[in-house]
């Protein structure tokens, strides 16, 4: 009865370490100072000076590393926040939000949240965009119906035709 439960037991670890496997490829894990899917990697460090901090990515297949510095007051302390893969105007992105604290004149600081597009075959920086995903209509404007423009967030995508280098940007739209 014993090794009867035992390797009942057994096929059922095991076929929940399959499912495991399966959980992982969508598993996105976030820490302090990375996120980390499974194929990619990316790390957010403030610089030497605190006023600059750097987004570094590496795919862990093919070995692909980029590193940039961006410019963030008071950003001794950035943090990966939000992570998305994306398809705009015709090409693969990557989409990271970073959030890091923002001092001003008042005791207390307020958090800022930035979101870099990366191409993904080649992790080149397109544009940023201030505000979190969730702020960003994430389709060219010609896309919508203009009764619809209205209802959008106020950062929207542009596509740019015949551009390589910068595919789309991001642009704040006015409200009325």
């Amino acid at each position: 009865m014993r090794s009867l439960f035992s390797a009942a037991f057994g096929i059922a670890i095991g076929s929940s370490s399959a499912f495991a496997d399966d959980l992982r490829h969508f598993q996105t894990l976030f820490d302090a100072h990375s996120v980390e899917t499974r194929e990619l990697v990316i790390e957010v460090h403030s610089t030497k000076d605190d006023v600059h901090f750097s987004i570094a990515l590496r795919d862990k297949e093919s070995g692909l590393e980029r590193k940039y510095e961006f410019e963030g007051e008071g950003s001794t302390d950035p943090s990966p926040f939000q992570l998305a893969e994306s398809y705009l105007c015709g090409i693969p992105v990557i989409l990271l939000t970073v959030k890091y604290p923002w001092q001003n004149a008042l005791p207390q600081y307020g958090w800022l949240l930035d979101t870099f597009a990366f191409r993904e075959t080649d992790f080149a920086f397109i544009d940023v965009a201030f505000g979190p995903l969730t702020d960003i209509a994430l389709a060219d404007d010609s896309a919508y119906d203009p009764a619809d423009l209205e209802m959008l967030p106020p950062i929207r995508v542009r596509c740019l035709t015949g551009q390589v280098e910068k595919p789309f940007e991001f642009f704040r739209q006015e409200t009325k």
